[in-house]
């Protein structure tokens, strides 16, 4: 069947992130004519927040004697998913991540340090490679790039349709700047529309939780799960982890650099909506973990109650754990009392004199809490919790005022949509490639278990960056083949 289309490419870019801006720059590089459909105003997407991105056995680990072997994190893909993940996509990632940070250097970016999230985390690997302006100066230098190459990039322009032919994708539908509709040909379509973080009923769908509506998305908001759907809608099979979240305890309101924020997700001493203590607070040394904790509690929240002494020492001796290179683990909070006292104000933190007195300003049982923490106090004076086992951070909640500040589950990335082969090919329902459709980024499967590895920071960053450009490698190989009939 024949189809008129008002422009055609060799390889049209579905989402202007960093997978897709990585693939628009490689096709380019290989002589493909490309165009990138972004339907946000601007590209980025969640790479734009992102600090850094993994790679081993890097020149840059190599220079500063960080020893990372590639054996050593595909093990730490495959056991920390107890092997749920693909063998062939972690391995393919692994082998080739150290190559995207030499093509990021090539457009000029500057990596500064190469370091872990959480020093007490046990197990971390050294893979974080964070460069001069983080990732969004990196986006910035892909996209100079692609206009230099000839890229054209779209703006406002949301594909809606993967367009086939016997099979074969053929090109998209998609809605321009000015509302209008324009079928747009190509050879290969590839997708990084970055998950499904912004669609509460996807989040449902596909999660273990049922708080989507909850979530507080602080990734792109673009990301509405429209990317999968159209890959769906031509026959791709759903990756068996399509589940997988990123999640992180957050105040609502707040931005990731507060101090406040920060003061609630320190491992300090947590209740529930009843005012019960919930978990070992040590899981939030692993920010990953702590959202899975805040997800699973009834209403999705948590409360962190801290004392004047937790106050002081957040400020004059810094914090037990930060939240990237947002807050440094280490860092003082300096900002913690005056933000406090605004957000008493506001209404989204609270103090008392007394215990009991708190528990009132949060709607809980005064007896219950004050029970709580007389409890947990007498284990940290005796320096064993005996409820759980936490080894670490047993500070007591003692000396007045105290605060309690409301942590509910924030999400940068869905991670695991679509399966897809080791040349990200998008894998139709019978287990084969839907010739010219590829999946990169937070769309594609693979990579992840049932949970996000933390231990191994910068993975979905890294694997956007370099899926994007494995996925240009394999479209061009095949454009080049000769065509059979």
């Amino acid at each position: 069947m024949t189809q008129e289309f008002d422009v055609s490419y060799d390889v049209v870019v579905v989402g202007g992130g960093g997978s897709g801006l990585s693939c628009a720059v490689q096709a380019a590089g290989h002589g493909l004519s490309v165009a990138v459909l972004e339907k946000m105003p601007q590209l980025g997407g969640s790479s734009a927040f992102a600090e850094g991105h993994a790679a081993f056995e890097s020149d840059e680990q190599i220079k500063r004697g960080i020893d990372v072997t590639k054996d050593e994190a595909f093990r730490a893909y495959m056991d920390y998913s107890h092997w749920h993940a693909d063998s062939a996509i972690v391995s393919r990632f692994v082998d080739n991540a150290a190559t995207t940070i030499v093509k990021m250097r090539e457009l000029g970016a500057v990596y500064e340090e190469v370091i872990v999230t959480a020093e007490d985390q046990p197990g971390e690997l050294v893979t974080w490679h964070i460069p001069h302006g983080e990732v969004a100066h990196v986006l910035e230098l892909m996209e100079a790039k692609a206009r230099e190459l000839g890229v054209e990039i779209y703006l406002e322009t949301p594909a809606k349709e993967i367009l086939t032919d016997g099979g074969r994708v053929i090109g998209v539908v998609a809605t321009d700047s000015d509302g209008e509709e324009v079928r747009i040909g190509a050879k290969a379509v590839v997708v990084g529309t970055g998950g499904y973080a912004k669609n509460p009923a996807m989040l449902d769908k596909f999660s273990a939780w049922d708080c989507g509506a909850q979530m507080i998305n602080v990734g792109g908001e673009g990301n509405e799960g429209d990317g999968l759907q159209m890959m769906f809608d031509v026959g791709a099979k759903e990756w068996s982890s399509i589940g997988t979240l990123l999640l992180f305890p957050i105040m609502r309101g707040k931005t990731v650099t507060s101090h406040t924020n920060a003061a609630g997700f320190q491992p300090y001493f947590w209740v529930n909506r009843d005012g019960k203590r919930c978990t070992n607070e040590i899981c939030g040394l692993n920010f990953g973990q702590a959202g899975d904790i805040v997800a699973n509690l009834p209403g999705s929240f948590f409360w962190t109650v801290i004392d004047q002494t937790q106050v002081d020492h957040l400020v004059n001796d810094g914090c037990e754990v930060g939240l990237g290179i947002y807050v440094r683990t280490g860092e003082k909070l300096v900002n913690l009392p005056a933000e406090l006292e605004a957000d008493i104000e506001a209404g989204i933190v609270f103090r008392g004199d007394t215990v009991e007195a708190l528990a009132e300003q949060i709607g809980v049982d005064p007896a219950v809490l004050a029970a709580e923490v007389d409890e947990y106090n007498g284990m940290c004076r005796a320096g064993k919790d005996t409820r759980f086992y936490k080894q670490k951070y047993l500070l007591p909640v003692e000396n007045g005022p105290f605060y309690a500040i409301k942590m509910e589950p924030g999400i940068m990335i869905t991670m695991g949509g679509i399966k897809i082969d080791e040349n990200m090919q998008v894998i139709d329902t019978s287990g084969a490639p839907i010739p010219g459709l590829y999946s990169v980024g937070c769309d594609a499967g693979g990579l992840f278990g049932d949970s996000y590895i933390l231990t191994v920071p910068g993975s979905a960053n890294g694997f956007a960056l370099t899926s994007g450009w494995l996925a240009a490698d394999h479209v061009a190989a095949q454009l080049k083949q000769p065509a059979t009939v």
